[in-house]
């Protein structure tokens, strides 16, 4: 979800603002963003995190989750002990290593602080690996300074961009801690996302009946029509301030002189709304049937709740801890709901309390994304407040 973030500024600064390498910073994420790494093809960049993780001294492993979703790599998780006996409660941080599918190259290029890929047709691919620089420079940062920290687990997830399929075969119980942050919001640093929505996809397998479309056309039945109208009839797009609709995906016919006899639509809708989600699903489901029904076409439905939506009020622990993070860092926090998914909905259906933080990347699933160097900055800065928070 594209948001603007028009917080008011305090006049105060970081305490870890010097501490932060920025030529190194910007070099890794350049060199991070080069690396391809479209969902299920995570293998490269991977590696690249295990090794960045074991030179920081960071124990860390792979899991078999490219097995289960058809992909080559799995999810990455490390732990950093705390150095900080009075710190006992530790916290994890999380980012995903998948992009969406590259349509080109990526070539990053720096203007006016704002960092491109100068190739037009292909994603900069900054959703989510700025978020995969930062937390590599603030464990640099912790690294060389000895700074005290909470205990620190690290999540790497493959496959977030389809449904969360990482995040939702990690097994969560080897990481201890309760509360947790995922940097993989959109917009300027100082955004809490506290409200995320409940998302159901819809499977329509419509059959009807192949004639020849010329000379006995009376005798089919059209399941690309069948289809159409069944869509005409639905509300797309916003339905209300909190819930969406969309038709995704629709696949028929073979040849223009044969009745189509298949056609599959796939369909999506979210609320923030449980029970507007349900009634929203229910009146989908009730549009393809009645199509159906006007047209004598089979019809198999498949429904399923990809994630759950989540909501927390403003003293949750994850919440007070971002916050004050963000105004040590001088920035007042805004917390706002989202209309998108995140590793953030498995985790807290999971039992894990987290939010998702903004972490400067915009216009993202686009060849117009950039993130801009000063965000990518601020993210670190704002990953080492938090660390050093932990149970304060």
């Amino acid at each position: 979800m594209k948001v603007k973030n028009n917080n008011k500024k305090i006049n105060t600064n970081s305490i870890f603002t010097p501490l932060i390498n920025k030529e190194r910073l910007l070099n890794d994420f350049i060199e991070i963003l080069k690396i391809k790494s479209p969902s299920k093809n995570e293998m490269e960049l991977g590696s690249y995190v295990l090794r960045r993780l074991e030179r920081l001294g960071i124990k860390a492993k792979m899991d078999d989750t490219g097995n289960k979703i058809g992909g080559n790599a799995g999810n990455i998780t490390g732990f950093l002990a705390s150095n900080d006996k009075g710190k006992k409660i530790p916290l994890f941080f999380g980012a995903h290593l998948d992009t969406v599918p590259l349509g080109g190259d990526i070539l990053p290029e720096i203007k006016n602080g704002k960092l491109f890929n100068s190739d037009k047709n292909c994603i900069l691919g900054g959703d989510d690996k700025v978020a995969v620089a930062a937390i590599l420079e603030a464990l640099e940062v912790i690294r060389e300074n000895k700074i005290k920290t909470c205990g620190i687990y690290i999540i790497f997830t493959v496959g977030e961009e389809i449904a969360m399929l990482g995040a939702k075969n990690l097994d969560l119980k080897e990481i201890k801690a309760k509360y947790g942050f995922v940097f993989d919001g959109e917009g300027d640093i100082g955004i809490i996302f506290n409200e995320a929505p409940y998302h159901d996809t819809m499977e329509f397998t419509i059959t009807g009946k192949a004639v020849h479309a010329g000379i006995e056309p009376e005798r089919g039945i059209n399941s690309i029509k069948v289809a159409s109208e069944a869509i005409a009839n639905l509300k797309i797009g916003r339905i209300d301030s909190e819930s969406t609709c969309n038709i995704g995906i629709i696949n028929g016919g073979t040849a223009t002189n044969i009745i189509p006899e298949n056609t599959y639509v796939k369909a999506e809708a979210r609320s923030l709304n449980p029970e507007k989600l349900d009634r929203l699903t229910t009146d989908i489901k009730t549009g393809f049937l009645r199509s159906a029904e006007k047209y004598n076409a089979k019809l198999k439905i498949k429904v399923e709740r990809e994630y759950n939506g989540f909501k927390f009020e403003s003293d949750a622990v994850p919440i007070v801890i971002a916050s004050k993070a963000l105004r040590n860092m001088g920035i007042e926090p805004a917390i706002r709901s989202t209309g998108g998914g995140s590793d953030v909905n498995i985790y807290n259906s999971k039992g894990k309390v987290s939010v998702d933080l903004s972490s400067g990347m915009e216009k993202v699933h686009s060849s117009n994304e950039y993130v801009k160097v000063a965000e990518l900055e601020k993210l670190t800065e704002l990953i080492l407040e938090i660390c050093t928070l932990g149970s304060d």
